[in-house]
């Protein structure tokens, strides 16, 4: 599935969703929220067929340079794009004791966490859920990681 990825393969409905409008995929519900990401593709105008784990066990992705099909059991389902939908690790499993608020991480200006020399940016701490936020949080946490080294 790696080879399609960014070529009809996508994880984020929401992210990538816009590209598909009027056409065919097939979404993968692998989470607890997977069949809202797909009325919410179908709300923006995707034509989806949904899987969920009950419905398929074996999924194969076929196409050249970009995804054409889904096979899943045995059956092929002309498609273009695949959303693969799974849950994702809890920000607060990742360490015993990291300050959360309203579900993300929480951080200050400098995206630094209630722990010392540790750093979160992009959708871990929140919404907006956009790359420019991200990449601006990233750009800040990482000057503040090589700022927090330089002293320890």
């Amino acid at each position: 599935m790696t080879e399609f990825l960014g070529n009809g393969v996508s994880y984020c409905a929401t992210c990538d969703g816009m590209l598909y409008r009027s056409r065919n995929v097939a979404v993968i519900g692998l989470s607890s929220d997977a069949s809202e990401e797909a009325e919410f593709l179908k709300n923006i105008g995707c034509n989806v067929e949904y899987f969920d784990r009950s419905r398929a066990k074996f999924y194969e992705i076929r196409g050249e340079r970009t995804v054409n099909a889904l096979i899943a059991d045995g059956m092929e389902y002309p498609v273009e794009g695949v959303f693969i939908l799974r849950s994702g690790v809890a920000p607060g499993l990742l360490l015993q004791g990291l300050k959360m608020a309203k579900g993300a991480i929480e951080t200050d200006r400098s995206m630094t966490t209630n722990f010392p020399g540790i750093f979160a940016a992009g959708d871990c701490t929140g919404t907006p859920y956009q790359l420019a936020k991200a990449v601006g949080e990233g750009n800040i946490a990482a000057l503040s990681a090589v700022k927090y080294l330089d002293n320890h």
